[in-house]
């Protein structure tokens, strides 16, 4: 007895797909209510690939179903109804077939299906492109929609936004035949910025290089940039993270009146004792803020580490103006 896989191969033989070409694909019918659903049951779940020895040192994955392309039959489920994340786990490349085809399912369907095709295990290294990042951007952008709540989606706009307006092209790992416009990132590149801050996208990736691009090419005002920096500072999770907006801070121009005015927003991140924070933050703020501030800040810099961090608290503590009388001390 056929399987429920073998069926939906049958159905999907049976409308042409595997003699049409893959770019051909999406002008074949899927075949009648019935011959849907029966397909739709043998394709929304299970494997499609098993691992075989192909010779006596060798071994790799082979198709469970015979004379089928499993990329068409990939766009052949999508177009007969399997849900998002299956859709996501079946598609192997990022096309301009699966684009259309996605985008035939409505918004609802594209916006699980980024949620699933965005994801760290399908990347080379930590910030490189997703398999299906490409497919992604371009159907939130084409199609409209909202920026997606996910850091792994964001990973990837940020791996784009690299490749396509700075110079840095180390992650040139996507199909030239599938690229999103430049004007495209640039359409919507402020909203992602803000997107970006506010999912804690890790800024150890390319993400804080194209936020430092956009201030100096004037896609966003430097006190925005610097009001979302600033943030992005107060909720990073990781040492590496606040190092380097520390370092954007720095490139965007942040000035010591600036770094005054933010005082209480500062104060917690001293006491974190990291390098970074204190080496940049803790001189200025100890040099001239109010008494009433001074000893609250000297509390936070007593977690400083490092002996070099410990000794320009002190000197900067000796800089501040001596008292001239006991009362005013």
């Amino acid at each position: 007895m056929a399987s429920k896989l073998e069926k939906a191969a049958e159905i999907y033989r049976s409308l042409g797909y595997e003699e049409t070409d893959f770019d051909d694909i999406l002008n074949l019918g899927i075949g009648s209510k019935e011959e849907q659903k029966e397909a739709r049951e043998g394709l929304k779940s299970g494997d499609w690939t098993e691992i075989k020895q192909l010779s006596s040192n060798t071994y790799g994955f082979v198709s469970v179903v015979d004379v089928v392309n499993l990329e068409k039959l990939a766009i052949f489920a999508i177009r007969v109804g399997v849900d998002a994340k299956r859709a996501a786990n079946i598609l192997r490349r990022s096309s301009e077939v699966a684009l259309k085809a996605i985008k035939e399912r409505g918004e609802t369907f594209a916006m699980n299906f980024i949620q699933a095709a965005c994801a760290s295990n399908r990347r080379i290294w930590e910030h490189s492109l997703s398999v299906l990042g490409m497919l992604a951007l371009k159907l939130v952008h084409e199609m409209n929609l909202e920026i997606p709540e996910s850091v792994e989606y964001m990973k990837d706009w940020a791996a784009v936004a690299a490749i396509l307006l700075t110079s840095k092209r180390k992650d040139y790992n996507f199909d030239e035949k599938f690229v999103i416009e430049k004007s495209e990132i640039l359409r919507r590149f402020n909203e992602h910025i803000e997107a970006g801050v506010a999912l804690n996208v890790p800024a150890t990736g390319p993400f804080s290089d194209i936020l430092i691009w956009g201030v100096q090419n004037n896609l966003i005002a430097k006190d925005t940039a610097m009001e979302q920096v600033f943030y992005g500072l107060s909720i990073a999770q990781r040492p590496g993270d606040r190092k380097e907006y520390v370092n954007v801070l720095e490139q965007i121009g942040v000035t010591d009146e600036e770094i005054k005015s933010r005082v209480e927003t500062i104060i917690p991140l001293l006491g974190l004792g990291e390098t970074a924070i204190l080496e940049r933050f803790a001189p200025v703020l100890i040099e001239s803020v109010t008494e009433d501030w001074l000893y609250t800040i000297l509390i936070s810099c007593s977690s400083a580490k490092v002996k070099k961090i410990k000794k320009l608290i002190l000197k900067s503590v000796l800089k501040r103006e001596k008292p001239e009388s006991v009362k005013e001390y």
